[in-house]
């Protein structure tokens, strides 16, 4: 049988493999191959200096196969389970399997995701209970290009890496120290992780000492640096390592910053099907 693996991982939702959706839902057929589906969940990181958790509750996670001879195109549900995940604790390479299903040979190109609830609680123990958009509610589509081809005793893993950055809109000025609430908008992007490498590395000092909770984000190569352009980020732990999973096969540019530093910049960064990239960052003091 075909195994397909799914998780999640925060933050960057959207540029690799992505989903559409159709309003049937249909149950796996018997007398045909079938593969394994296994769902991993990721995360994007937050402000990590002033958010102690991002909570989101999934309660059912669906998968839209293609049809042939003009059949419309059905959802099979992967999972039913609600599941109450904090994804701040989904960085550096974490992910949390939300699904391992086997499924119906045949060709799969998006995923619907429910979203039942989401809070967001301060390190000083506040908390924001966040409005789930209705689009979020009923299902948030998430289409996945290439379309994954299953086949007899085939495995796959598709990594769902959602962007807390992105997906929580802080209202206020946080960075003053104040923050009134959040806004929920999710952005998830969906990565086979067969045909994806990872990056991973250090953040120091000109001194080389290791430096905690800097942001370091991969971008695509465009004219100039925009948010749209922004394909996933990490930060760094304690001892200033990170690494950043489910990148797609490709050239990229990245970025570090931390408060206090100035921002540094490495072009040229050669991601292999795969393999791991080491990227390491020196920031400078500014004056």
């Amino acid at each position: 049988m075909k195994k397909i693996g799914f998780g999640l991982i925060t933050i960057v939702f959207v540029t690799l493999l992505m989903f559409s959706c159709s309003n049937d839902e249909s149950t796996i057929m018997p007398g045909r191959g079938e593969g394994t589906v296994n769902l991993y969940l990721t995360d994007a990181p937050f402000p990590i200096e002033m958010v102690a958790k991002t909570i989101v509750t999934i309660d059912k996670v669906e998968i839209r196969k293609q049809e042939t001879d003009s059949a419309e195109a059905s959802f099979v549900v992967l999972t039913e389970d609600p599941m109450e995940i904090d994804l701040l604790t989904l960085s550096n390479g974490i992910t949390e399997q939300l699904a391992s299903v086997e499924l119906e040979a045949g060709t799969y190109d998006m995923i619907r995701m429910h979203v039942s609830d989401s809070k967001v609680e301060l390190n000083d123990e506040s908390q924001f209970d966040l409005k789930i958009p209705s689009g979020s509610s009923s299902g948030l589509k998430i289409k996945i290009d290439p379309a994954i081809e299953i086949s007899d005793g085939q495995t796959a893993d598709v990594l769902l890496d959602f962007d807390v950055s992105k997906s929580f809109v802080v209202k206020g000025n946080w960075k003053g120290g104040k923050i009134k609430g959040f806004n929920f908008k999710p952005v998830v992007r969906c990565v086979l992780l067969g045909q994806a490498g990872r990056i991973e590395g250090t953040v120091s000092d000109t001194a080389s000492v290791a430096l905690e909770k800097a942001s370091v984000k991969v971008w695509m190569p465009t004219e100039e640096m925009e948010d749209d352009s922004l394909i996933t980020s990490s930060f760094t732990n304690m001892d200033g390592k990170y690494q950043i999973i489910g990148i797609l096969a490709g050239e990229y540019y990245m970025t570090a910053e931390l408060d206090s530093f100035i921002t540094d910049t490495v072009y040229n960064v050669n991601v292999t099907q795969g393999e791991s990239t080491i990227v390491d960052f020196q920031l400078t003091p500014e004056p």
